[in-house]
C-alpha cells in the first residue's frame, strides 16, 4: 500500500486501549490502520456488553476501516446487537450549501438471530452511491446518472470529473445529510477523531494521515429481551423474505461471500502484482 510509504498510514503504529469506564472502551490507533485498533478493543467491548448489558467503543486517529458491516457483523456473531459508525473525508455538502462538510459516513447495524448466527447486516452510507463509483466513471471517461452528485458550485452534474471536484448527493436529500451528521457526531466528535471537513483524502498520497474515527455499540439481547428476542427477530425477518421479490439487507453479500470462498475473487493482474509487491 503506497499509503504506508507516503505518510498517510503509520506502519509502526502503537495502539493504545483505555478501559475508561465499565461500559466504555477508548482506542487510539496512532494514525495506523483501523482494523488492528478495532481488534485491540473488541474483546473488551463484548465482555463489557455481556456484563453490563451494553457497551461502547470509540477509535480515534485511524485510517479507513474498509467495510463497516464486517466489524458490526463480528459483534452480532458474538451474540450482541451491533451498531457501527465511521466518518470519512468530506464529500457531502449540506442541502442548499456549496461546500462539503461531512463524508459519506456509513452506519451499520448487525443483529444476531438468537441461535448463534446472524439475522442480518445493514450497511449503508449517507450518499446516493459510493464515491468510488464516480471515480471509476471518471477514469473511464463516462458520464454519471442524474442525482448522483454536484459540481464545485453546488449545481447538479452528470460530469464525473466535475463531480470529483464537487460533492456527493446525499441519499434522500436532507434526511441523508442528517444521517451522515449523526455518524459525524459519534465517529468524529465523540471519538475525538478529526472532523470530516479537516481530514485528508483517502485517495492519493497528499495530506498526511486522515485521522478519522469509528464508534461501535454492543447491546446484549440476553439482558434486554431474553425471553422474546429470538422469536421476535425470526418473525421480523421471515415477514420480509416471505414477500416475493423482497430480501434482507446484506443477504446478497452473504451469497457473494460464500461463492468467493469456493471460487476465489477475480482481480486484475495489475492489482495482484501491486499486492504481491507489498
Amino acid at each position: 500500500c503506497e499509503h504506508l510509504t507516503c505518510g498517510k498510514v503509520n506502519p509502526n503504529a502503537k495502539v493504545v486501549v483505555d478501559h475508561a469506564a465499565p461500559s466504555a472502551i477508548v482506542v487510539d490507533a496512532d494514525s495506523g490502520f483501523a482494523h488492528p485498533a478495532i481488534d485491540a478493543g473488541f474483546d473488551l467491548l463484548i465482555e463489557s456488553a455481556k456484563k453490563n448489558g451494553c457497551a461502547a467503543m470509540s477509535i480515534r486517529n485511524s485510517y479507513n476501516c474498509g467495510v463497516l458491516g464486517f466489524h458490526s457483523e463480528r459483534i452480532a456473531k458474538a451474540g450482541m446487537t451491533g451498531l457501527g459508525f465511521t466518518n470519512a473525508p468530506a464529500s457531502i455538502m449540506p442541502v442548499g450549501g456549496n461546500k462539503s462538510i461531512i463524508g459519506t459516513n456509513p452506519f451499520s447495524v448487525a443483529v444476531p438471530d438468537g441461535k448463534g448466527g446472524v439475522a442480518f447486516v445493514l450497511d449503508q452510507s449517507a450518499s446516493v452511491v459510493a464515491k468510488s463509483e464516480i471515480k471509476m466513471h471518471a477514469q473511464a471517461g463516462r458520464s454519471i446518472p442524474e442525482g448522483w452528485a454536484y459540481d464545485a458550485d453546488g449545481n447538479p452534474t452528470t460530469d464525473a470529473d466535475a463531480a470529483m471536484k464537487g460533492s456527493m448527493a446525499p441519499v434522500g436529500g436532507y434526511k441523508g445529510f442528517g444521517a451522515g451528521l449523526l455518524v459525524e457526531v459519534f465517529a468524529a466528535v465523540m471519538a475525538g477523531a478529526t472532523l470530516s471537513q479537516d481530514a485528508s483524502p483517502f485517495a492519493g498520497t497528499a495530506g498526511g494521515p486522515p485521522r478519522t474515527g469509528q464508534f461501535f455499540f454492543a447491546a446484549s439481547p440476553d439482558v434486554f429481551s431474553p425471553d422474546v428476542f429470538g422469536d421476535r427477530i425470526q418473525t421480523l425477518t421471515s415477514s420480509i423474505v416471505a414477500q416475493e421479490g423482497a430480501h434482507l439487507s446484506g443477504s446478497e453479500r452473504v451469497s457473494a461471500r460464500a461463492a468467493h470462498e469456493v471460487n476465489g475473487v477475480e482481480v486484475s493482474v495489475a492489482l495482484l502484482e501491486k499486492i504481491q509487491a507489498i
